[in-house]
């Protein structure tokens, strides 16, 4: 008897999904975005926090990506 539970075929990718680093910095990057967005005490420099936020997650994103993609081509 296989006493592990079954996942429904859509809820694992969708947990597979939440599980990945590069959809968190992606979350948490949108998250922070509309923080900036909505605090009138930062109005400001609002453009260029986002800007600088928006780069910061994108950079962080390629990054992943590329050494997840070194390490899919070394094994």
């Amino acid at each position: 008897m296989n006493n592990r539970m079954t996942i429904p075929p859509i809820l694992g990718p969708l947990l597979i999904l939440l599980r990945s680093r590069k959809f968190m910095v992606t979350v948490m990057t949108a998250v922070v975005s509309v923080l900036i967005a909505y605090v009138p005490a930062l109005e400001p420099v609002r453009a260029e926090l986002l800007a600088v936020f928006t780069t910061i997650g994108l950079a962080l994103v390629a990054a992943i990506a590329y050494e997840d993609g070194k390490a899919k081509e070394a094994a």
